[in-house]
């Protein structure tokens, strides 16, 4: 018997719960396994105990902005230096971060098709 495939994993840092569970709703049921939070912070340290496929992260939270999170990944070495990241963003500041940190941006709102497409080239199943 052959062994399942592991899952691509995505985290969703979204502050808005709504969106947040919209978008783990989503990739669940697109066939992906989903951690999601609030805060940049506790992205990170989730992140650093299970590294994910890809990170889908809001441009602006409460407590750090995507950049932020961006920039502490790659700090933080190993697999999370190279980890695709795609950030959600409704501004010009988000989309001139994304482009100067290497990472896609993403424009909210967003079309989900795109969103899908995105997340298939950057986190394929196996």
């Amino acid at each position: 018997m052959k062994p399942v495939p592991e899952k691509p994993s995505i985290l969703v840092v979204e502050d808005d719960d709504d969106c947040r569970a919209v978008l783990a709703d989503l990739l669940e049921m697109s066939g992906y396994s989903v951690l999601s939070c609030a805060e940049a912070h506790r992205a990170v340290e989730m992140a650093k105990e299970n590294p994910p496929s890809l990170v889908l992260v809001d441009f602006m939270m409460p407590d750090a902005d995507g950049g932020w999170l961006v920039r502490s990944l790659r700090a933080a070495g190993g697999k999370l230096a190279d980890v695709p990241v795609v950030l959600t963003t409704g501004s010009s500041a988000g989309r001139e971060i994304a482009a100067a940190l290497g990472v896609r941006a993403l424009e909210k709102p967003f079309d989900v098709n795109r969103l899908l497409e995105l997340v298939r080239t950057l986190a394929p199943m196996a």
